[in-house]
């Protein structure tokens, strides 16, 4: 039987020392797990939230009770049941990018803890009560991370474009950055042009209107005709 080389006996003991299966890991799955204790720590999340993001699916309704609290606007008028566009998906999916995600899982089970109840239409026009939002809003303010992933969000839905939380954060800072522009990213061309910002102003961007023609001949319909939901009227 011939005796192993040198580099044989080399690339042995590096898999031992690397690959220890009988002790269950390896060097690698500790050096993961180091990492996601540390940014667990840092983010003041659970570890189990940075091995998963949000699902969709799953998490649609909170991120809509959520998002209606936050942006006092009925959810229903954020999630129509005829809603070819489907921007709440868009917007999900960018708080729930792999940047954010971790915060995004805790600010969804932040806003599940709250339980918050949508009114029925006849009820405040199905939008949720402000003294709800505040209890919310406490919750929420309670960690930096929460705290400006979520203004983030309500800046999406009004403008249809990304700010960072970072920032956010660095503008209510004792010493603010001097910019004439906050940095932001535009969605898509839709977002931009849904904007809940255009309706709550009663107006449009330029270019774009959905409007009818002679609108500005009337006067403007009732804030609470974009924001709320109208009751059905009996016959």
């Amino acid at each position: 039987m011939s005796k192993p080389t040198h580099r044989e006996l080399e690339q042995t003991t590096q898999s031992a020392s690397e690959d220890n299966y009988a002790a269950g890991f390896t060097r690698r799955t500790v050096l993961a797990g180091a990492a996601a204790t540390t940014a667990a720590v840092t983010i003041g999340v659970d570890t189990p939230a940075l091995a998963q993001k949000a699902d969709p699916t799953a998490d649609k309704e909170t991120f809509l009770v959520l998002s209606a609290a936050l942006t006092g606007i009925a959810k229903k008028k954020l999630d129509p049941f005829a809603d070819p566009l489907n921007l709440w998906r868009e917007y999900f999916n960018r708080a729930n990018n792999d940047q954010h995600a971790a915060v995004f899982v805790a600010l969804l089970r932040i806003a599940k803890g709250a339980a918050l109840q949508v009114p029925p239409d006849e009820t405040n026009g199905g939008v949720i009560p402000q003294d709800k939002v505040d209890q919310l809003a406490s919750a929420i303010e309670a960690r930096d991370e929460t705290k400006f992933l979520a203004r983030s969000i309500v800046l999406m839905w009004y403008l249809g474009s990304w700010y960072e939380p970072d920032v956010l954060k660095a503008l209510t800072g004792p010493n603010p950055p001097p910019l004439l522009l906050i940095p932001h990213e535009v969605i898509s061309p839709t977002a931009y042009t849904h904007g809940w910002l255009w309706r709550v102003a009663q107006a449009h961007p330029m270019g774009y209107s959905d409007m009818q023609f002679g609108y500005w001949t009337r006067p403007p319909q009732p804030l609470t005709d974009f924001i709320a939901v109208r009751p059905a009227r009996g016959g």
